[in-house]
């Protein structure tokens, strides 16, 4: 029987905060790891984008950030 490898987690920094995309339960699931609950804090990209492994999870994650920049708003003086 063949054994099934468990792929590791990866944490990277993409829009100006950590992401950590791990695989649980078969789903591949990326976790804002800076922030404390909230909407967006845990999101299954199995089911957003269709992604298998951790690989294309922060494929996934970079690719959504660069297409959606945060904006920092700018006070004028």
């Amino acid at each position: 029987m063949p054994k099934h490898k468990k792929e590791p987690s990866k944490t990277l920094k993409s829009g100006g905060e950590p992401h950590k995309v791990y695989k649980k339960d078969g789903k591949v699931i990326v976790d804002h790891t800076n922030k404390k609950g909230g909407k967006w804090d845990k999101i299954n990209l199995t089911k957003m984008a269709g992604t298998k492994s951790v690989k294309q999870g922060v494929k996934e994650v970079k690719k959504w950030h660069k297409e959606n920049p945060h904006k920092k708003d700018k006070k004028s003086k």
